[in-house]
C-alpha cells in the first residue's frame, strides 16, 4: 500500500512540475531511488530532505525510507528557499530510523582519509559539482571506492585522476 501511495504521489509531482517547468519525466528504474531532472538535465529541482537542502545529482534516497513528500513551486518555493528553488522544491520527510549522511558524516562513515577528502566525488557516474549539498541515505549506498581514474564521468569530463566513486541505487 505504501508503494502505491508513493507512486501516486510521484505521479502528482510529475504532473505538477511538468505544467510549470517543462519537466519531462520522473524515472524510477528499480523503485529504490528518486531522481528528477528537467528536459536539459541542467536545472535541477531542489530537494529538502528532513530540512536539509540538496539537489537530485547530489543525493540518493531509498524510497523505502520516505515517510512523506510535499511539493512547492513558483513564488512560494523561491520565497522560502531562494533562487536555488526556482525549478520547484520536493520536501521529503524520511522515517525516523533512516540514516542520512551529509559530506562530513559520509567521510567519517566510510573512513575517507584527510588527503582523499579533496578528491572529486562521482555519484553513479555523475560528477557532484557542489559537494556541500551531498546528502545520501546510507541504505541507498551500494559501494564506495577510491578510483585511480574516472573515464566515464558525465556530463562533466574531469581531468584523468583519482576520484571518490559512490555507487547508489540508481535511476537514469
Amino acid at each position: 500500500m505504501k508503494k502505491l501511495l508513493f507512486f501516486l504521489a510521484l505521479s502528482f509531482v510529475q504532473m505538477s512540475f511538468a505544467q510549470e517547468n517543462n519537466l519531462r519525466k520522473i524515472i524510477s528504474n528499480n523503485s529504490q531511488n528518486v531522481k528528477i531532472r528537467d528536459n536539459k538535465n541542467l536545472q535541477n529541482v531542489l530537494y529538502v530532505i528532513n530540512g536539509m537542502p540538496t539537489f537530485s545529482d547530489c543525493s540518493a534516497i531509498n524510497v523505502q525510507n520516505i515517510e512523506s513528500i510535499n511539493v512547492l513551486k513558483g513564488e512560494r518555493a523561491t520565497e522560502l528557499y531562494g533562487y536555488r528553488a526556482k525549478n520547484g522544491v520536493l520536501i521529503f520527510i524520511t522515517k525516523p530510523e533512516s540514516k542520512l549522511l551529509n559530506l562530513r558524516n559520509f567521510y567519517t562513515e566510510y573512513n575517507i582519509s584527510k588527503a582523499d577528502q579533496f578528491l572529486p566525488i562521482v555519484l553513479n557516474k555523475h560528477f557532484v559539482d557542489e559537494k556541500k549539498y551531498l546528502l545520501l541515505d546510507k541504505s541507498a549506498i551500494i559501494s564506495v571506492k577510491i578510483l585511480e581514474e574516472q573515464p566515464f564521468v558525465e556530463p562533466v569530463l574531469l581531468p584523468k585522476g583519482k576520484a571518490i566513486y559512490i555507487e547508489a541505487m540508481e535511476t537514469k
